[in-house]
């Protein structure tokens, strides 16, 4: 008779992605999805503001093994960034975080957008992008936010 071992696989990677988190101290995700037939776990941020969501997937993307970014301007002038990983333990990752190009401080233009003054995007195509670049357009984005020039008045 065979056993049915998904609940016990499905506990071993909410065990590991837990361990993760807490050994990292690492921002927990919005979202997180577990598919037990793959092994997978895919990780999302939706909360916070613009620059927070895409630096809370930088700093798990930091903490993976084999990092692929990617990013993409959709139609609605949305950057949705992903990247996938492995942990320590072998356990793959998926991460994605999307932002208005407006709340990054960026420009649109008709099909394309320009984030950080350096980097155009042209709408619905991905493109691989750096740890790097991606840490430039938050932190270009911080600087230019009015919240926190209110705060620092």
């Amino acid at each position: 008779m065979l056993e049915n071992s998904a609940p016990r696989r499905l506990d071993g990677l909410l065990r590991a992605v837990r361990g993760h988190i807490r050994t990292l101290g690492l921002p927990r995700p919005d979202r997180l999805v577990i598919s037990t037939p793959s092994g997978s776990v895919h990780a999302e941020f939706t909360s916070g503001t613009a620059p927070d969501r895409l630096a809370c997937l930088l700093v798990w993307a930091a903490s993976l093994h084999g990092v692929e970014l990617t990013w993409s301007l959709q139609s609605a002038g949305i950057l949705s960034v992903a990247a996938t990983g492995r942990t320590g333990s072998g356990i793959t990752l998926g991460l994605a975080a999307s932002a208005s190009v407006v709340e990054l401080g960026g420009k649109l233009k008709p099909g394309s957008a320009v984030l950080a003054n350096a980097f155009r995007l042209s709408a619905c195509t991905p493109e691989q992008v750096t740890f790097d670049e991606v840490a430039t357009v938050v932190q270009a984005a911080r600087r230019g936010s009015p919240s926190r020039l209110a705060v620092a008045a």
